[in-house]
């Protein structure tokens, strides 16, 4: 059953960090390559907003319900955006402007076109519904597991604390997703398999075309290419695995080791993120 935008509301709203110590970063500063991986979470969060203009061409936008989530979503996501730029920025990093700027000009003729490829799918395929809000869920999942495990490498109090509460945010994303998407499945083969193509044929890490795709396969070779990212992996694909007619796709453990080789080939390895002796993966 789909999750009640009046539940999600209520559990809504800006990311709190007025109480968060970010002046931490400069005594005790960040590893580059964590630096690196949260850029590309940075330009990801504050993506939301054209992700947003592309589904407000489809026919979604007749359902109030659903454009009420948008709303949200997009509000939450930016306040994300905004907190990984703060850190970035007292690195002496770019961020905000200066990074969102160059990322819609290096990727300005799809950003062109992709209200009206968004167009052609929602008016010419029934179920792409289904399809949307499946890729949503994956994507919400494997941005969480990838906050989850940023946080263990960095092993920084206050980025712990920060990305924790965007954890909590994106599970509720997640959820919402998945809530509509297995209703949308459900019961329904043609969805299914439409699903399943558009899946297994267009699918791709969150992020892939609209930041250097070498930024991509960093953040997920170096997250999840090893050790307890593996693990996180094999929960993502658990709960695609669960939804109805999609199981066996192993869409994210490909993607993982796509990135890997791609970034082997450009920069002659992955480096190995540190080994935590106490290191868990939350649930």
């Amino acid at each position: 059953m789909v999750i009640s935008i009046e539940k999600f509301q209520e559990q809504g709203g800006r990311l709190k960090t007025d109480d968060l110590d970010f002046e931490a970063f400069r005594t005790e500063p960040l590893s580059p390559h964590v630096l690196r991986c949260l850029s590309y979470m940075h330009d990801i969060e504050y993506q939301t907003v054209l992700y947003t203009r592309e589904l407000l061409v489809t026919p979604a936008w007749k359902d109030p319900q659903f454009t009420a989530f948008l709303t949200l979503w997009n509000y939450e996501e930016y306040w994300h955006g905004q907190a990984l730029g703060k850190v970035l920025a007292l690195h002496d990093w770019p961020a905000h402007d200066t990074r969102l700027t160059a990322m819609r000009s290096f990727n300005k003729r799809y950003l062109f076109w992709s209200p009206a490829i968004f167009w052609l799918l929602g008016h010419g395929v029934r179920k792409f519904p289904a399809v949307h809000m499946t890729w949503g869920a994956i994507n919400e999942w494997t941005a969480n597991a990838a906050y989850n495990r940023l946080a263990q490498i960095a092993d920084h109090p206050v980025l712990s604390e920060l990305l924790g509460r965007i954890m909590r945010q994106e599970g509720r994303h997640a959820a919402y997703y998945a809530s509509y998407a297995r209703d949308l499945l459900e019961g329904d083969p043609r969805a299914q398999r439409v699903t399943k193509w558009f899946l297994q044929h267009e699918w791709a890490v969150v992020g892939s075309g609209d930041v250097p795709k070498l930024e991509t396969s960093f953040a997920a070779a170096y997250l999840f290419g090893s050790g307890d990212g593996a693990e996180l992996v094999d929960r993502v694909e658990d709960r695609i695995d669960a939804l109805p007619g999609l199981a066996g796709l192993s869409l994210v453990r490909s993607a993982i080791a796509a990135a890997t080789r791609h970034v082997c080939d450009e920069e002659g390895s992955v480096p190995l993120p540190p080994v935590r002796v106490d290191a868990t993966v939350s649930r």
